[in-house]
């Protein structure tokens, strides 16, 4: 597909320049208002009925028409934004909102591309939203090209490899499509990526005319005349070092973290300091500090995924410290919420696809990289004792300082015990005056007590704080009377190029 290049030129030109306004493209009697914010894309209008962000809630099944014109009218008469609205009433979780407001724009976006749109106007000023879209220009080029059918036309034993010094990380790539980049961080032909990743190649060549399209890979030879190794050692890519995440695992560019997360939220309150804390006391009072932590708690509803989120985050301010989490609680997930990011894809995907890096179901917001759940297992223990789960957690062990899994609750279950099996230590989540007696009983009967780095009291009262510590207890208060997410909607990733 051809792109009009005046648009995009003037797309480029206000994100070079990190613009605040409005551009508006038209065609006949078509408009479109693209709104920016430090040059980022938040959100993409158009004067048309069928491209209403109601209409796509309505089309997703996540609202009914009637709650579109309720919720529609209350914004009006309150001179608030509809996702504002939609999202305080409880309709919607605003991941859920923040993921359809990125879908709409790249649609119209798409819309004015294929169809001549033109410059029309663009006006300064900073326009709020509610949820952000976050589109860079690197994220239309990726969509775009994506929907170009034609697969690379090459030999199969054409050697390709990633140019040198593409830094990739700023667009949601797909799994398939990182589980090729990883391979192409050395060199590697068509033969040997659907042998090492798994893929079918009818697939493979299609991600490679993708990435050839955006031009960030070359053509180093073929398998007679590129410098490789002996036949007999093909059976995976020359790699150049291991897998490149850090310029590789995709930013989530239009996160919408919960109010729940204090870290965030209110960086100087007293609950974060609680965590700053919990990190220095952590790496002070244990000669060898715990690079796999497992937090849970006896009940659900006790806090645990909170205080996770928090505390990985937490994690991820210091300098130099590379820090992921990742969601293991398969039956009541939650990590996707307080982050403000879609559930897919996650640590369900990863374990379902033999071959893939761990990588590929990864994601990062700032320097907090993490796994999600990736939805609801069916068999979750099954899921949780696969041997790719253990191989998992000693592969990220190697590449970061810390690695947190947030475990599903004690009771009445065996995977937290699974989970915690797998980590150097475990700290446990209790909720003053809610986590029953006899949980905690259960709890500390079956935990191993020689993991067992401390307790963190959740919901105490800061004024009622007793600050005390040693080598089983930790005392923290005034953490959010809200327990972890409920049953919801987990909403999967629109099946995209590969999936037809």
């Amino acid at each position: 597909m051809s792109l009009n290049i005046s648009v995009l030129e003037e797309i480029q030109k206000l994100q070079k320049n990190a613009e605040n306004g409005v551009l508006v493209l038209s065609r006949g009697g078509e408009r479109l208002n693209i709104s920016y914010r430090d040059g980022l894309i938040q959100s993409v209008s158009s004067n048309q009925e069928a491209n209403r962000l109601g209409t796509y809630f309505v089309r997703e099944g996540l609202l009914k028409e009637k709650d579109v014109l309720k919720i529609a009218a209350e914004a009006k008469k309150r001179k608030l934004m509809f996702g504002e609205v939609a999202v305080e009433r409880k309709y919607l979780d605003p991941a859920e909102l923040a993921d359809i407001v990125r879908r709409q724009a790249m649609d119209l976006l798409t819309y004015a591309f294929e169809n001549g749109f033109v410059v029309q106007t663009y006006v300064k000023g900073i326009r709020s939203v509610y949820a952000s879209a976050g589109i860079s220009v690197e994220q239309i080029l990726l969509e775009m090209s994506r929907l170009n059918p034609a697969a690379m036309d090459a030999d199969s034993k054409t050697v390709f490899a990633l140019k040198p010094e593409e830094n990739l990380a700023g667009v949601p790539w797909f799994p398939k499509e990182l589980a090729i980049l990883g391979e192409l961080d050395g060199t590697a032909s068509i033969e040997i990526l659907t042998q090492s990743t798994g893929i079918d190649e009818p697939s493979v060549r299609k991600i490679l005319a993708v990435f050839n399209r955006l031009g960030i890979i070359e053509q180093v030879g073929d398998l007679a005349t590129a410098d490789l190794p002996a036949e007999s050692e093909m059976s995976s890519p020359v790699k150049k070092s291991e897998f490149a995440f850090e310029r590789l695992v995709p930013f989530v560019s239009n996160p919408v973290f919960s109010e729940e997360l204090e870290v965030i939220k209110n960086p100087a309150s007293f609950i974060s300091e609680q965590f700053k804390t919990l990190k220095v006391r952590i790496r002070q009072d244990f000669q060898n500090p715990p690079r796999v932590l497992t937090i849970s708690s006896p009940e659900q509803e006790d806090g645990k995924s909170l205080v996770s989120a928090n505390f990985a985050l937490a994690l991820a301010m210091e300098t130099g410290r590379r820090t992921v989490i990742i969601d293991c609680d398969l039956r009541s997930p939650s990590l996707d919420k307080y982050l403000g990011v879609v559930p897919e894809p996650g640590l369900i995907q990863h374990l379902s696809n033999g071959a893939f890096s761990p990588y590929c179901c990864m994601r990062r917001i700032g320097n907090l990289y993490f796994m999600t759940s990736g939805g609801i297992s069916e068999n979750p223990t099954e899921t949780l004792s696969l041997r790719k789960m253990k191989d998992l957690i000693e592969s990220l062990r190697k590449d970061f300082d810390t690695v947190l899994l947030d475990a599903p609750p004690y009771s009445p279950i065996a995977d937290a015990q699974i989970v915690s099996g797998m980590s150097d230590g475990v700290i446990m989540v209790i909720r003053s005056g809610k986590t029953s007696k006899s949980s905690i009983e259960h709890a500390f009967k079956v935990i191993d007590k020689k993991k067992l780095l401390g307790v963190v009291f959740n919901d105490v009262e800061p004024t009622l704080l007793n600050t005390y510590y040693h080598r089983y207890q930790y005392s923290y208060g005034g953490y959010g009377r809200s327990g972890d997410a409920g049953k919801r909607r987990l909403r999967s990733t629109p099946k995209g190029y590969l999936d037809s």
